[in-house]
């Protein structure tokens, strides 16, 4: 739903007073989503997914239903592009949600010619490749801990927000094929599809790196497909 790579976000925003609809398959996860950007500094998104490798809850309660989640996320751009600087954002994902795919972000996206280059740190969901420390550490010992309880949604857990030990540095790399009309993209992805919490059943993780394509259509419609 919000701006990014393929995996990733990165600090893009959509053009100020843009909204669009989706529907992404990659398993275990199908998501729909609604997203919209009001400013030129700020865009949210309000996703549906559903996690296809796990059900509601016993069978005898939910038969072969599997398990849906809703979530909110939410950008803003701190530092617009300049002939020199990036584009800086951060952004929150699932947002006083469940837990289960919370995270925070820090991103800078830079063009040089054809190519959109984007550096980011992950928190959270976004951060299980743990590659680097979390350099929030050193003002505050409670940045060292992350609380992984699950909940219903619905309240801020804001005591956890860019927070862990361990958190992972990612980035991705579009290229823009005017000829061909298709943007190339590739990415190091640092999240894990069973996330961090261990209830979800284990899928292991063959490459970090994703790459893909998206071939705009027309003004309203664009594609994608990637490999994950």
């Amino acid at each position: 739903g919000i701006t990014g790579n393929i995996n990733k976000p990165n600090a893009r925003l959509m053009t100020e007073g843009s909204m669009k609809i989706g529907y992404s398959n990659s398993y275990p996860h199908e998501y729909t989503y609604i997203s919209a950007t009001p400013f030129n500094w700020l865009e949210a998104s309000y996703k549906y997914t559903e996690l296809k490798n796990i059900l509601y809850g016993p069978s005898s309660f939910s038969g072969n239903q599997t398990l849906k989640d809703k979530g909110f996320d939410l950008k803003i751009r701190l530092l617009q592009e300049s002939y020199y600087l990036p584009d800086i954002s951060i952004g929150w994902n699932d947002l006083a949600g469940t837990g289960k795919f919370s995270a925070e972000y820090i991103a800078a996206t830079k063009r040089i010619n054809n190519i959109d280059f984007s550096l980011g740190l992950g928190w959270g969901s976004l951060g299980q490749d743990k590659n680097i420390d979390n350099p929030f550490k050193g003002f505050d010992n409670d940045f060292e801990s992350r609380d992984s309880e699950l909940g219903q949604g619905g309240t801020f857990s804001y005591k956890s927000w860019f927070s862990c030990d361990k958190i992972a540095l990612y980035s991705g790399l579009e290229y823009y094929w005017w000829k061909y009309g298709v943007i190339l993209k590739l990415e190091y992805d640092t999240t894990n599809p069973d996330m961090e919490y261990g209830a979800l059943p284990r899928l292991d993780v063959d490459s970090r790196f994703n790459f893909g394509l998206t071939r705009p259509i027309n003004e309203s419609f664009t594609v994608g497909l990637s490999f994950e």
